[in-house]
């Protein structure tokens, strides 16, 4: 429904509007490039001013600092997770079991580390650094909301599961954070992943985390292994 009046409202935008939101979404685009190329130290507001040819001042109308940009491109970031982790249980149909739907956002997210791997950085850093790299409330308020939005499904995957007999009860906000902390950390090991491939098989072993955790909250293992199954049918599909 968010996404909806949002399209609704875009549709009704005046012209004037419409400009300032395709010069932002270009600025954005030129930010996003900057950091992708060089990573988050190559972004400034003068390089990316001189980028999309603009000054600084007139920069500063669009984000009016650069904890705002920054919050723009991990919110474009947090987007694009989304995407991918909603097609990868999109493709389950209806009738799956919430293991399998939680097994599928395992693959979506690793499906999003592996092909967008510079955004997957940037997000990364902006929850491993240990510099706030959002200090101003107005801009890390929408990022975490964002955040929470995007997981949301794999907490209800869990509530479900648990409801259903599939999981012993337990904190499902604990276990939502145990397994994007699990995919996070696997899946940021990728860049080392290839001199050691026999070692650091982050795909292996971001199921066989998922797996530890659910037979550790009480899920039978035959119900665990039929939803990785189903799961990994989506790369086979592909």
């Amino acid at each position: 429904m968010l996404f909806t009046n949002w399209h609704m409202s875009h549709e009704t935008r005046s012209p004037r509007e419409r400009r300032h939101d395709g010069n932002l979404a270009r600025i954005t685009d030129a930010a996003m490039r900057m950091v992708e190329k060089g990573g988050l130290e190559a972004l400034s507001i003068n390089k990316l001013a001189a980028a999309v040819d603009y000054t600084p001042g007139a920069l500063y109308r669009y984000f009016g600092s650069k904890d705002a940009l920054l919050a723009a491109l991990v919110l474009r970031v947090l987007e694009d997770v989304r995407a991918d982790v909603e097609r990868a249980t999109s493709r389950l149909g209806p009738k799956a079991s919430p293991l399998a739907r939680l097994l599928a956002m395992v693959h979506g997210y690793r499906e999003f580390a592996r092909r967008r791997p510079h955004r997957f950085g940037l997000l990364a850093v902006t929850m491993a650094d240990p510099r706030v790299l959002l200090s101003e409330p107005e801009a890390a308020g929408p990022v975490a909301v964002a955040t929470m939005n995007v997981f949301r499904p794999l907490a209800d995957a869990l509530l479900e599961a648990e409801r259903a007999g599939q999981l012993s009860p337990g904190d499902v906000a604990e276990r939502t954070v145990a397994v994007f902390a699990l995919l996070q950390g696997l899946l940021q090991l990728n860049k080392q992943a290839r001199f050691a491939p026999e070692v650091l098989d982050t795909a292996r072993l971001a199921v066989f985390g998922t797996r530890s955790l659910l037979l550790g909250w009480g899920a039978r293992p035959r119900a665990v292994d039929v939803a990785i199954e189903r799961a990994a049918s989506l790369g086979r599909d592909a």
